[in-house]
């Protein structure tokens, strides 16, 4: 096991070269992103070793992520070619419905969205009969397992499948500049660093990538779906400019213990010593503050943003499609409907058993109505 991480920066990259095979890494760029996260790690992180081999494992994988698309755009020189029109991104608070509703537009024959496999290891996506033989695959499956098997209960928040569209995240951590990173971790000197971080190359990163998974699905929508956009609005409409962004807004009170709960069950892997009050006032402050800024940053897209609530994709979810497509100035007719209510009758999700409750994490009602106001009275929670 490894006694400092930024020390083991060239070991890790060694071991993501042997395991693939593969050298090149693409631009360097991503270095400085992945040089404050590892000094991070080494001053504040408190890993069990469990913690320390599964955060290797995590920045490994993100390396070897980076040498296929390398890889693969050198065997598609033409991917570069591949257009992305307007896109959909879905945004909002974790837990407010943004997974249902991203699965649910995918199903739509015409839409495209990012594959966990896919977004973990890029390549151009093969026809479905053919993912089940794929050795990367095969290796994300795998990932996924083991991670199920060490914390059961994630399950019931929020289980993840190597077949399923998942955040684009999967992509971005490539570039070692997301917040996931420190879900994991106790690293506030790389939150410091990350929220002052020019975005730009990551998005260049992330939107090379869509094309080249898009490759041969090049006349279908991506429809793409992660909360951290929200740190980065501006970076993402300067690279996909004929985007729109769909907002689920729901009640904080009904969201934040859900949310403390969720990075509680994936932090207590890493850092089993981690305080849930202390974490319950971390997500309170991360998710308040960024609803706040998107607020103000949308007043430079007002166009371009489509608000969708909780209650109605829980009240009526093929309806509240219908509404989002007029607003998107677009048709989906009764063949199509019928295919995605076959998606509704069948999802398993509304039938979570996911228990919490705020006092776990040093919260009342209350505080989280005071620290959310501005919010709740903007959208009318």
């Amino acid at each position: 096991m490894i006694k400092g991480f930024f020390s083991a920066i060239e070991h890790l990259h060694n071991d993501a070269k042997s395991q693939t095979g593969l050298d090149d890494f693409g631009s360097s760029d991503y270095l400085n992103g992945l040089e404050v996260l590892l000094k991070a790690y080494d001053s504040s992180a408190q890993f069990s070793e469990l913690g320390k081999q599964i955060t290797c494992g995590t920045i490994l994988n993100c390396l070897k992520g980076r040498l296929y698309f390398q890889a693969a755009t050198k065997n598609f020189p033409d991917y570069s070619e591949t257009k992305i029109e307007n896109p959909i991104f879905i945004i909002g608070l974790p837990r407010s419905g943004t997974t249902f509703l991203h699965r649910l537009l995918c199903q739509h024959p015409s839409n495209q969205g990012l594959e966990n496999w896919l977004g973990s290891f890029p390549q151009p996506r093969p026809p479905r009969s053919k993912w089940s033989a794929n050795p990367r695959y095969l290796e994300v499956e795998k990932s996924l397992e083991m991670y199920h098997e060490m914390n059961p209960e994630i399950k019931d928040i929020h289980e993840m499948a190597v077949y399923e569209v998942d955040e684009c995240r999967l992509l971005l951590m490539h570039c070692f500049a997301n917040v996931t990173f420190q879900s994991n971790a106790t690293i506030p000197a790389y939150e410091d660093w990350l929220y002052s971080s020019d975005f730009t190359e990551t998005y260049e990163y992330f939107y090379r990538s869509l094309q080249l998974i898009g490759y041969n699905d090049k006349d279908k929508k991506w429809v793409l779906k992660d909360p951290s956009h929200m740190w980065s609005v501006d970076y993402l409409f300067n690279r996909f400019p004929d985007a729109t962004i769909v907002q689920i807004h729901r009640h904080p009170k009904e969201v934040i213990p859900s949310v403390c709960s969720l990075v509680m069950s994936a932090k207590m892997m890493s850092e089993p010593s981690t305080s849930p009050i202390l974490l319950g006032h971390q997500q309170l402050e991360q998710w308040a503050s960024v609803l706040e800024k998107t607020i103000e940053i949308r007043k430079k897209y007002s166009e371009k943003f489509i608000d969708i609530f909780f209650h109605e994709i829980v009240d009526d979810p093929l309806e509240a499609v219908r509404k989002l497509y007029i607003s998107l100035g677009e048709v989906i007719n009764r063949d199509e409907i019928n295919i995605l209510d076959n998606f509704v009758r069948s999802d398993e999700t509304k039938n979570s058993k996911h228990k919490y409750t705020p006092e776990e994490f040093g919260l009342t009602d209350f505080q989280i109505n005071d620290r959310f106001s501005e919010y709740i009275k903007h959208y009318g929670l």
